[in-house]
């Protein structure tokens, strides 16, 4: 060398630099050095500024992206469209995610379960069923297909015919029962095609026991059809109109002339205005199924059509009616049909509507009309008959059985309770033939009620009481004396009704379908499996909802019911405490049992950890008093009163909310010590003393027991009854003792459970039967699970040995849950109930809300009740009440759930508002709740779809997103703070500004975009053969802290690897001469080539470059569902197939096109503009460093192969182990799924 130039530190400043001034060169200043380093808030805002894009600010825009999409998806969704209304799903609002973590729904019953559409089913009369059964949703348990299919199915069949049966004409004299020979002429000389008494009254009393009223039907449309029916059938035209619409009647040359009926039954042009939907459905099922047909309604009475002779035009009948020597009891035995056998019917004629050719009017006199009301639960019409038919005053009644077959009001009531009691201390044995008779009748009555009832269907009891001119008269006097009150009417009219509503004949019951919306069951069943709890909240009648209930499958048969119904108000407090006692003792409700209230004095880890649950306590307390404050002292000076109001209401809620969290045992104390308060002063009580008397035990514990509905219980006895005497198998007495046995054998065991064990188990936590072996977890599974079910051990592969093997039995074999612990000798089998397994359902009605409501502690107490049960119903609640019991929901669970509520009504906008998510379904009354809601459907059904697809989807892809959205920022400023250790922390940037700005893009959003849209971890059809997989949105295993751990852990993995897999190469010399000019080209040892590799622009795009691979490549193993598409993608087919946009390979796109190309396409970009532009600024330093760095160096590629390779085996390796060792559920679920098998 000829000359050696070394740089030095030289205080003297005026000393010039000597390769500063080279000959032929001007001056150059020379450099001033920075002597001082920056101070600590210089450092810290440096490094803030440096730091600045580990927030992904494409976040926020991403996520709009993406919501916008999900949102299009909802409306898009074929299986969500009502094709019949042409309405479309709706999303109004953004949080289409949330619907993925739904836990409780709220829901209206009448427009939104229902289609508000009543229709007359079936009935049952002289002790035969009409009507075809309904499809039952549920089969019934194995163990009691063996054991009744052999008697039930050869009798009880048989005894079930088609509605128009019901016309039957009775049997001939020769066919009648052995009666009194005396009373026989009155069935001889009837009429051949009359109906049997019990049948003609059951039709009478449909037509003439309602407050329908016929109107003029004023709908152009209805007209219109009306028009052309009536022409289609002058023409002679066939096939063109209902038969079940069209009567005929005589003319005088024998033909027969059309009668027109409306839709309804009305006469033509005329429709029925019901008070009730169930009175229009029986009005017009007498009209449209029987001929009976209401035709008018004035103050004087009613005027019917009838289309068959009555057995009221036998004078002798009127005669012995009116005299007393022929009863209602004694007129329906001879008039009866045969029983036994499968022929009770063979042979007898059938008058239908069409046939029936003695169509006549008959007006029938109103005398009185005892309206419903909820302490008699009935309605009864006093009347009198045409004169045509004698004028016989005689009372129709219908009404609930709970009040109808009751002792004192039923005739043969006494005969009934003796056999299907519960008590079966009755000896009532019947007379004569014609109490036998009754008693058959009675008993089939009850044994179709409940098969009506477990099909759903709402259920009436109609019944006849012939009255003499005297007792008519002097009834009526007392009717018109409380008619005329002022003080006390209604108590009057209801004192009076219960006199004249005695010893009533029973003629048949009804039942009718509240007509179901499409799949309502099924959304129900699905929605539970799902592990979503469903509250009915409506405005109907007690009994109206828990038909409705039981016909949705809320309610089942086998479920206990606890009613609170309206009372005083120590009464409702009172039994909402003695339920919250039962739960305690049977171990429902470990928490306020009094292992779990007791104080813990055991120094342990959990009582370390409590203290920083303490100090969180302690800053949240500072700040709600800070709150406080400032509203009272500050905020008040310009709210108006009502927000003020609304603010404190709000603030209170927060302190009582932290109040609860900081030590929930001590409000749980109030609530139990409240509910022995309660229950101690109800039966110190001297007014109760006979309701502790009737207990089955006498403990004072609970007025309610563990018993399905007592329908239920008596209709399985009535059956059994029937089997007997039909068989001939026992005779009178040990028939009785038997069937009370029957009635017993399910309650014995019930009401026999020990007390006094129960109160000690309270002292103890609650030890279930444990069907899982904890040793059986993983030291994987304990610490790194993600599933809590599987952290916990609580998975099939964690079972015991004994319990796997009855698992894997064929499902012939398994006979039920109780049968698989007998088997394996887990549960003791001499115990066949066990108190704590009963499913129980609670029913309130708003009249007792109102003294539990507004008290913390009863609300407490009582949401403590609704907490065990299975299904919550509550009836007759306002629309304010709806909103209050969905508030208590929010305000008594810890974490607050997320929920749901949906309706159709603007009785429900409070409730949709109130709720975390409101839907709201387009009906038939308005759009108000749609207008409220942030989503809106046709049908019920569609939430199941909603929620389950479009819910668990979106939480899962919006999941993902905001996880990786993170990582790779955090990757990205990872690989900064490993280089700023390089650089002395002065703060250099790694890469190039513009570079950064652009990987918010490039930097695999795109890619998940596109994922976070079309991403499906699980099959459609699966996940709805599956509802349970819901589960994992509400648990937050998408999103939870051990996932984001996961995250975490592997964001600093990948930034390890890119950084010293990428770095070492390029500053060690490999990035020093370039690949394809220069010494590895073998020019020349003297040409280093086109330029040097040690730039930091060079080492910064390099290291750039390995970053976009690695996250684009995660981005595309994250996927589970890749979207191939159809090649080619576009098509000179107009009109033809799907669009172009449905044959696009989104997945693809997202990772080649819109991420590693358009990275491509930036860098070569980025280097014109900085070549070609202006020789100074922003662009300048990246001339030729994209063309260096791709074009000119195989060290780049070398990386770009090893450092994502590396990185990602590190990813799917640990993917792979945790899918192995310890999966969540939902990749078993997935396993599944891609196996196939759940197809077969």
């Amino acid at each position: 060398f000829e000359e050696l130039w070394y740089a030095s530190y030289s205080r003297d400043l005026t000393e010039p630099w000597p390769y500063f001034n080279l000959e032929g060169s001007s001056y150059i200043e020379n450099p001033v050095w920075e002597d001082k380093a920056p101070n600590f808030v210089q450092n810290v805002f440096m490094f803030v500024t440096l730091m600045s894009n580990f927030i992904p600010l494409s976040l926020y825009v991403s996520v709009e992206m993406i919501t916008v999409m999900m949102m299009m998806l909802v409306g898009w969704d074929l299986h969500m469209y009502h094709a019949e209304s042409d309405t479309p799903a709706t999303a109004r609002s953004t949080i289409v995610t949330d619907l993925g973590l739904v836990e409780y729904i709220f829901s209206d019953k009448t427009g939104t379960l229902t289609c508000n559409v009543m229709e007359f089913k079936r009935c049952s009369v002289d002790g035969h069923a009409f009507g075809l059964p309904m499809e039952k949703a549920e089969p019934p348990p194995l163990n009691t297909i063996h054991e009744e299919k052999s008697s039930d199915d050869l009798d009880m069949p048989d005894s079930v015919h088609p509605l128009k049966h019901l016309m039957a004409c009775p049997p001939l004299a020769s066919d009648l029962p052995q009666v009194d020979e005396s009373n026989r002429s009155f069935a001889l000389e009837c009429m051949a095609d009359t109906l049997t008494f019990n049948a003609e009254m059951f039709l009478r009393t449909m037509s003439i026991c309602h407050t329908v009223v016929v109107e003029k039907d004023d709908d152009p449309e209805n007209m219109i059809q009306e028009k052309k029916k009536v022409r289609a059938l002058r023409k002679g035209k066939k096939g063109t109109s209902d038969a079940s619409s069209i009567g005929s009647k005589s003319t005088k040359n024998g033909i027969k002339s059309v009668r027109k009926k409306a839709k309804d039954g009305a006469p033509a042009g005329y429709v029925y205005q019901a008070e009730s939907p169930d009175e229009g459905a029986l009005v017009a099922a007498a009209s449209l199924e029987y001929g009976f047909q209401l035709l008018g309604r004035n103050s004087s009475g009613v005027q019917i059509s009838c289309s068959c002779p009555s057995i009221l035009e036998d004078t002798e009948v009127v005669v012995g009616l009116k005299n007393g020597t022929v009863t209602a009891k004694t007129l329906a035995a001879r008039t009866a049909p045969p029983s036994g056998g499968s022929s009770r019917y063979a042979g007898l004629h059938v008058n239908t509507v069409d046939e029936d050719v003695r169509s006549r009017r008959e007006r029938w006199s109103i005398l009185a009309i005892n309206k419903f009301d909820s302490d008699r639960k009935r309605m009864s019409v006093l009347v009198r008959s045409p004169p045509e038919l004698g004028s016989i005053p005689m009372l129709l009644c219908k009404g609930a059985d709970s009040s109808m077959l009751v002792e004192g009001v039923c005739e043969g009531a006494h005969m009934l309770n003796s056999i299907v009691g519960k008590d079966g201390t009755s000896n009532a044995k019947p007379e004569s033939e014609a109490d036998v008779i009754v008693l058959e009748s009675l008993l089939g009555i009850q044994a179709h009620l409940g098969e009506f009832a477990s099909e759903g269907l709402r259920t009436l009891v109609l019944g006849v009481k012939v009255l003499t001119e005297e007792v008519t008269e002097e009834w009526l006097s007392k009717f018109k004396v409380a008619a005329t009150s002022i003080d006390n009417r209604d108590q009057k009219l209801t004192t009076v009704a219960y006199e004249i509503e005695k010893d009533l004949h029973i003629v048949g019951a009804t039942a009718i379908e509240d007509k179901l919306q499409d799949g309502v069951p099924e959304t129900i069943a699905n929605l539970e499996k799902a592990g979503i709890k469903l509250w009915v909240l409506t405005g109907d009648k007690r009994e109206t909802a828990i038909e409705i209930g039981y016909s949705t499958k809320v309610l089942t048969p086998k479920m206990h019911v606890t009613e609170i119904v309206d009372g005083p108000k120590k009464h409702v407090k009172a039994l909402v405490a003695m339920e919250l006692m039962r739960h305690i003792k049977i171990g429902n409700l470990p928490d306020y049992q009094l292992a779990g209230l007791a104080v813990e004095k055991v120094w342990s880890l959990k009582s370390i950890l409590n203290c920083l649950g303490a100090i969180g306590n302690w800053r949240r307390r500072t700040w709600l008093a800070f709150e406080s404050f400032h509203l009272k002292k500050i905020k008040r000076l310009w709210l108006s009163e009502e927000n003020f109001e609304n603010e404190m209401e709000d603030l209170k809620d927060d302190i009582e909310a932290q109040n609860r969290r900081e030590d929930p045992r001590i409000q749980r104390r109030k609530v139990r010590e409240l509910a022995r308060k309660t229950i101690e002063d109800f039966w110190n009580d001297p007014d109760n003393a006979h309701v502790k008397r009737n207990l089955p035990h006498d403990d004072g514990a609970s007025v309610v027991s563990d018993d399905p509905p007592a329908v239920f219980e008596r209709a399985k006895t009535a059956r059994e009854s029937l089997r007997n005497r039909h068989q001939n198998e026992l005779d009178a007495d040990a028939m009785r003792i038997k069937k009370l046995a029957l009635a017993k054998v399910s309650t014995s065991n019930r009401d026999g459970f020990d007390e006094e064990a129960l109160s000690m188990q309270s002292f103890v936590p609650s030890k279930q039967t444990i069907k899982f072996d904890k040793k059986k977890r993983t030291v994987f599974q304990k610490i790194f699970a993600v599933d809590k079910d599987v952290r916990h051990g609580n998975l099939s592969i964690h079972l015991k040995n004994e319990y796997k093997d009855a698992l894997f039995l064929d499902e012939k074999e398994q006979a039920g849950k109780k049968e698989i612990e007998t088997m394996v000798g887990v549960a003791p089998p001499q115990r066949d109930f066990d108190v704590g397994s009963v499913k129980r359902g609670l029913v309130v009605e708003g009249a007792a809300l109102k003294h539990l409501l507004g008290d913390p502690v009863m609300e407490e107490m009582l949401f403590a009740v609704a907490s065990c049960s299975e299904s919550v119903i509550a009836c007759r609640v306002s629309p304010i009440q709806k909103a209050l019991l969905l508030k208590m929901v929010r305000k008594y669970v810890l974490p607050t759930p997320t929920t749901l509520a949906i309706g159709d009504g603007a009785n429900d906008v409070g409730m949709i508002q109130e709720a975390h998510i409101g839907i709201g379904i387009s009906g038939l009354e308005g759009q108000q709740a749609v207008n409220a809601s942030d989503f809106a459907i046709a049908q019920f059904r569609f939430l199941e779809t909603l929620l389950l697809i479009h819910g668990r989807w979106n939480f899962m892809r919006m999941s993902k997103s905001c996880l990786f959205f993170f990582y790779k920022n955090a990757a990205l400023i990872g690989t900064m703070m490993v280089f700023s250790e390089r650089c002395l922390h002065s703060g250099t940037p790694l890469y190039d500004p513009w570079v950064i700005s652009v990987f918010n893009f490039v930097g695999g959003s795109m890619p998940i975009v596109l994922m976070a849209c079309f991403d499906r971890d699980l099959p459609r059809d699966y996940v709805m053969r599956n509802p349970e997989v819901y589960e994992c949105g509400p648990k937050n295993e998408f999103l939870s802290f051990r996932m984001t751990l996961r995250t975490v852990f592997m964001t600093i993995i990948h930034t390890l690897v890119v950084y010293h897999f990428a770095a070492p190469a390029l500053w060690l010399g490999g990035g020093v001469t370039p690949a394809f000019k220069g010494l590895m080209a073998n020019w020349g040892r003297d040409v280093p080539g086109d330029g040097e590799g040690g730039d930091l622009q060079v080492f910064g795009t390099t290291i750039y470059s390995q970053l976009i691979y690695i996250v684009t490549f995660k981005a595309l193993y994250e996927t589970r569902s890749v979207i191939h598409g159809e090649f080619p993608t576009f098509t000179c087919r107009r009109g033809k197939g799907e669009g172009w946009w449905n044959r696009i390979g989104y997945t693809y796109v997202g990772v080649t096109w819109f991420s590693i190309l358009f990275y491509m396409f930036f860098l070569y970009t980025y280097q014109l503009i900085g070549r070609d532009g202006p020789q100074s600024g922003t662009f300048f330093p990246m001339v030729f460093v994209t063309e260096h760095v791709m074009n000119m160096r195989s060290i780049t590629w070398m990386i770009s192969i090893l450092a994502p390779t590396m990185a990602c085996i590190f990813d799917i390796t640990g993917k792979v182990f945790s899918n192995m060792f310890y999966p969540t559920k939902t990749q078993i679920h997935a396993e599944i799924a891609a196996s196939g098998n759940w197809k077969k």
